[in-house]
């Protein structure tokens, strides 16, 4: 059965961050290399929202360092006063290029009561590998500037799912596609034709060879196996609207509706080993499909895909699940008990000393 998509009940703000003369920055970074005593290079952003007569200060921090394996920066997102939000929230960031592309580099969530602030430790990190920089300066870095885009996602559900810190990409070298994507409205014209269940689509072999070296593989073994038409590909294992986005993908780089399609564009990523799309599909599939009623089925798709993030986020949801229809209680010695469930229990003796925490339902012995 296909999976649901849903729509998150979330108030969404943007705010953009330019760090000018970003060159400098990673020459006081490279000194590091030189000598250890000096420091991380920091930039600090604060911003404010003001949701429901509720405002927040944020702050969103750079940490430029290197390391023996990494030379680039580490993102830091928390609120000012940490006991003030009263929603969860997600930050998503997006490294904005000089033609406006957007290329996700990673999320912060932050789970926020009334009164107390939880979840894990500031700092996780997302390293921007700074070796590819070079190669693709003009393109991501235009100006000698960083532009970093902040997505900040409020979520006003009650007991809201949001994605795992851990999916997050490390920025590639940038393709060019200036080259390609204007080939895409002219690809009728192209000298490779692919029957897909009946419906030819005809491909420029050159992109392909340069975009999706599995199929220009496939296309290639058939042509030394057919001695008739040796420019015609039969496939019969993808839908025809399917394939189309998966060309629309090779050729720019993008897809307009992928939201509305990312479970079978998922298992086409994967059977061409199309790297970005994959990790497109994961994205969508985690924000826009992910529950605790479909996280069976998104593990199977996710294992049946080879996409450990996915399967790492139906795990994280499914232990969420079952947590969620435990019962925890304590007795007044501190003891813990945790009933499944199956009705089994698990006792911990002397967990907890007075004053209880708070949702733990204390025994009278």
């Amino acid at each position: 059965m296909p999976l649901k998509k849903i729509e998150r009940n979330v108030h969404t703000e943007y705010r953009t961050w330019k760090l000018e003369n970003i060159s400098e920055t990673f020459a006081k970074v490279d000194t590091c290399k030189i000598d250890s005593s000096v420091g991380p290079v920091e930039e600090t952003y604060f911003f404010s929202t003001n949701f429901q007569d509720h405002e927040i200060d944020w702050y969103v921090k750079l940490d430029f360092r290197f390391n023996e394996l990494h030379s680039g920066f580490q993102i830091y997102f928390d609120a000012v006063e940490k006991l003030k939000p009263k929603n969860h929230v997600t930050c998503n960031f997006y490294l904005v290029d000089a033609d406006e592309n957007k290329f996700f580099i990673g999320r912060k969530n932050r789970k926020f009561d009334s009164t107390y602030c939880y979840g894990p430790a500031v700092g996780y990190s997302i390293i921007q590998n700074q070796a590819k920089l070079p190669n693709t300066k003009d393109k991501l870095l235009p100006n000698d500037t960083l532009t970093l885009l902040i997505e900040l996602n409020i979520y006003l559900d009650e007991n809201p799912i949001f994605p795992l810190e851990e999916l997050f990409c490390q920025i590639e070298q940038v393709v060019n596609l200036d080259d390609i994507s204007h080939l895409y409205p002219l690809k009728g014209d192209g000298d490779i034709e692919i029957y897909v269940q009946g419906v030819k689509f005809s491909v420029h072999k050159t992109v392909i060879e340069i975009r999706c070296p599995t199929l220009s593989k496939i296309i290639g073994d058939h042509q030394q196996m057919s001695d008739n038409n040796n420019n015609q590909l039969v496939v019969t294992d993808i839908m025809p609207e399917i394939f189309e986005r998966v060309l629309e993908f090779i050729y720019t780089g993008k897809v307009k509706d992928l939201d509305d399609h990312a479970e079978s564009l998922l298992e086409a990523a994967s059977k061409y080993k199309l790297l970005g799309l994959k990790y497109m599909c994961e994205l969508s599939l985690t924000n826009h499909y992910l529950t605790y009623e479909s996280a069976e089925e998104v593990k199977k798709l996710a294992v049946r895909c080879v996409s450990l993030m996915l399967v790492i986020n139906a795990d994280s949801i499914i232990s969420e699940s079952c947590t969620s229809q435990m019962d925890f209680s304590c007795t007044r010695d501190g003891t813990l008990i945790i009933t499944k469930p199956s009705g089994k229990k698990k006792v911990y003796k002397d967990r907890f000393k007075k004053p209880f925490p708070d949702g733990i339902k204390i025994l009278p012995y």
